[in-house]
């Protein structure tokens, strides 16, 4: 199970891979210029970069929904769905499975 858990992280990331490069193919192959270290970017530059690189998308319908649904929720509600999520214990950590499945 482990193997196909790590295989599906694997295309996960070939497939962010790709969708990025066909954002860029359909801006017409231009690459946005990376942010140059110490130089601050407005808002929508910064933006304009994660989204060529495909770090951030615009949100699909399902998403929309999944958050007016959490919107939607009383703030107790909310609340103890977090202290539920931090008090998960993954084995192993997240961390070591990203770094095992770029191996």
């Amino acid at each position: 199970m482990m193997t196909i858990e790590l295989e599906l992280v694997e295309l996960r990331a070939r497939v962010a891979r790709l969708e990025s490069s066909v954002r860029r193919l359909e801006n017409g192959g231009q690459k946005v210029a990376p942010p140059r270290p110490g130089e601050p970017l407005d808002q929508e530059q910064l933006l304009a970069w994660l989204k060529a690189e495909g770090l951030v998308v615009e949100p699909l319908p399902e998403m929309l929904a999944h958050a007016a649904r959490w919107e939607s929720l009383p703030e107790e509600e909310k609340e103890a769905h977090i202290r539920f999520m931090h008090s998960l214990v993954l084995d192993p950590p997240l961390s070591q499975i990203i770094i095992e499945s770029r191996r």
